[in-house]
């Protein structure tokens, strides 16, 4: 039985088509700014670098950053 921890950065924008699409990343840095996280989503959407089934990403909606802890209450025998 243990917690664990576990911390992401999701960056969240809309396509073309009005849908929402969202890149989940892995153990962003503890300093990390919004305006960083701005520029990198502005990257993204200027150099076209992801065609998803809404379209073409077109505007920045959403930065989070996630923080989880998971308390494992069973962990089977091992056999």
């Amino acid at each position: 039985m243990a917690v664990t921890t576990n911390k992401v950065i999701r960056l969240t924008f809309t396509t073309v088509a009005g849908k929402t699409f969202s890149i989940t990343l892995p153990n962003p840095r503890a300093d990390l700014t919004k305006a960083e996280a701005e520029a990198v989503m502005d990257t993204i959407i200027s150099k076209n670098i992801f065609i998803t089934t809404g379209g073409e990403l077109v505007e920045k909606r959403d930065i989070r950053v996630i923080d989880t802890s998971t308390n494992d209450l069973f962990d089977p025998p091992q056999v």
